[in-house]
C-alpha cells in the first residue's frame, strides 16, 4: 500500500510539473479584466511595422517574418478580439536608444529627437524622420495614457529602455538642452508603460552578435549594404523604403527618395557604437542594462523558447527542427559552451537557445536576478506585482522566428498564445 501511495504521489507531482511547463498557464489568470490599454508591438532586428509598405502584404507580426506562410496579421487579430493594437516601425538596425526615440515620435506624431547629448556623443544628427500628421494610433497619444509594450527579440530591450526613460528621464539630456529637452527625457511618467512583455527578448546579448561586431568586418559590410539599399531604394521589390539611418546619412529622410553611397558615413556609423549590433553583444547588453531602470509601476513579463537539450556529455545540442535560417546559428551558440565572451563564461544556460537568443538572455536581465520570479508560481500565490520580472517556463520547440507567425510550434495555437498575452496584461 505504501508503494502504491508513493507511486500515486510521484505521478501527481509529475502531472503538476508538466502542467506548469505549459506556457499558456498565463492564460489561466481568472482575474477580471481591469484595463483596456492599447498594445504597441515593437519588432526585432531587421523588422518592420505599420509605417512600412511591406506590412500590407507581409506583416512582421503574423506572416512568419520571411520564414513561412504564417498566420496573417496578429495586430488585426488582437483588434478583432477587443484589444487596441499597433505596430511601430523602428530602425531595423538602430540602437535601443534610437529605437526608443522613434517609438516616442511615432506615438506622439512628432519629429524624432535622438537627444542633443546622445547625438553629439555618437556623431549623428539630433533629429530624424517626422511623424507629424501621422501618429501611430491615428490620434496624438499622451504619456498620461498607459500602454502595453510587446517586444520581440531586440524589441525587448528597446521597450524596456522606453519605459525607463518615460519613468526616470535622462540627466545628460536635461543638462544639455534644459527647457528644450524632449519630454521623453524629462521623466515623471512611471505609469505610462503598464506592462512590458518580451518574446525571446535579447536582454543579455547573444553570442551571434559578438561574431558580427567583434571582427568589425561583418558590421562594416552590413552598413555598406544598408547604404546601397537606400541608394537603389527598390520599393517595387517590396523592400522597406525607410531603413532608419537617415540621422547617419545612410538612408533617405521623408523629403528624399534616395541617398548617395558615402564610405565616410559608413565608417562613422560603424565607429559610433550606436547600433543594434553593439547593443546585442554580451558586453554591449551589460552596458545597456546599466542605463535601464525598472519602473516601479510597470509589470515585466518574458516568454522564451528553446530548440536544444543537454546531451549525455553535459553539453547543449540542437534537438528540434528550426527554420533554415536558424540551423547554423543555433549550432554556433551551443558550441560557445565553456568559452568566455566579454568576461562572462558561457554555461549550459548560455548555450541553451532558440536559434538566435540564449535562454540566459531571454528570461530576464542578469542584474535583475534577485527581482525575477516564475510567473506560474507568483500567480499561484497571487503575488504578481509591478516593478518585478515574471518569466514563463520556456517552450521547447519554439524557435526565434515562431513568434512572428510560424504555427507548427505553438503548443495550443497562435490564437490562445496571443489572447493569453493580452489577458495577462489586462488582468491587473
Amino acid at each position: 500500500m505504501k508503494k502504491i501511495k508513493k507511486i500515486l504521489s510521484l505521478l501527481l507531482n509529475l502531472i503538476i510539473i508538466l502542467s506548469c511547463c505549459n506556457l499558456f498557464s498565463f492564460a489561466q489568470d481568472n482575474t477580471a479584466k481591469s484595463n483596456n490599454y492599447p498594445f504597441v508591438l515593437v519588432h526585432g532586428l531587421g523588422g518592420w511595422g505599420q509605417y512600412d509598405a511591406i506590412t500590407e502584404s507581409y506583416p512582421y507580426w503574423g506572416a512568419g517574418a520571411g520564414m513561412s506562410e504564417g498566420e496573417g496579421d496578429f495586430v488585426k487579430f488582437l483588434s478583432e478580439n477587443g484589444y487596441e493594437a499597433y505596430a511601430v516601425s523602428v530602425g531595423p538596425v538602430n540602437s535601443a536608444w534610437d529605437r526608443a526615440c522613434e517609438i516616442y515620435a511615432q506615438l506622439t506624431g512628432t519629429v524624432v529627437d535622438y537627444g542633443k547629448a546622445h547625438s553629439e556623443a555618437h556623431n549623428h544628427a539630433r533629429y530624424g524622420r517626422s511623424f507629424e500628421g501621422k501618429p501611430l494610433m491615428g490620434r496624438v497619444w499622451s504619456p498620461d495614457e498607459p500602454i502595453n509594450l510587446v517586444g520581440h527579440s531586440f524589441g525587448g530591450p528597446a521597450s524596456r529602455l522606453f519605459a525607463s526613460l518615460m519613468a526616470f528621464g535622462d540627466e545628460a539630456e536635461i543638462a544639455a538642452t534644459g527647457s528644450d529637452t524632449s519630454p521623453l527625457f524629462t521623466g515623471g511618467h512611471s505609469k505610462t508603460v503598464h506592462s512590458v512583455i518580451t518574446l525571446s527578448g535579447c536582454h543579455n546579448g547573444s553570442q551571434i552578435a559578438n561574431l558580427i561586431v567583434d571582427p568589425i568586418v561583418p558590421l562594416f559590410f552590413i552598413a555598406v549594404i544598408v547604404n546601397l539599399m537606400s541608394v537603389f531604394n527598390n520599393k517595387s521589390a517590396g523592400m522597406n523604403s525607410d531603413l532608419g539611418l537617415s540621422h547617419f546619412g545612410l538612408s533617405p529622410d521623408e523629403k528624399s527618395e534616395t541617398v548617395d553611397f558615402d564610405l565616410r558615413k559608413v565608417i562613422n556609423y560603424v565607429r559610433s557604437g550606436d547600433n543594434a549590433g553593439v547593443d546585442l553583444t554580451v558586453g554591449g547588453s551589460q552596458e545597456l542594462n546599466q542605463k535601464i531602470k525598472m519602473s516601479p509601476d510597470t509589470y515585466y513579463y518574458s516568454v522564451s523558447g528553446t530548440v536544444t537539450e543537454v546531451n549525455k556529455w553535459g553539453r547543449q545540442e540542437k534537438t528540434h527542427e528550426t527554420a533554415p535560417i536558424f540551423n547554423s546559428t543555433a549550432q554556433l551558440i551551443t558550441l560557445s559552451q565553456g568559452l568566455v565572451i566579454d568576461g562572462i563564461k558561457m554555461d549550459k544556460e548560455w548555450a541553451n537557445n532558440d536559434g538566435m537568443v540564449p535562454l540566459k538572455s531571454a528570461l530576464y536581465p542578469l542584474d535583475e536576478k534577485d527581482n525575477a520570479f516564475s510567473y506560474v508560481e507568483a500567480l499561484s500565490r497571487n503575488s504578481v506585482k509591478p516593478g518585478s520580472w515574471y518569466y514563463m517556463n520556456p517552450i521547447y520547440g519554439m524557435d526565434h522566428g515562431d513568434y512572428c507567425g510560424t504555427t507548427d510550434d505553438y503548443p495550443e495555437g497562435y490564437e490562445k498564445f496571443w489572447l493569453g498575452l493580452a489577458e495577462m496584461a489586462t488582468a491587473r
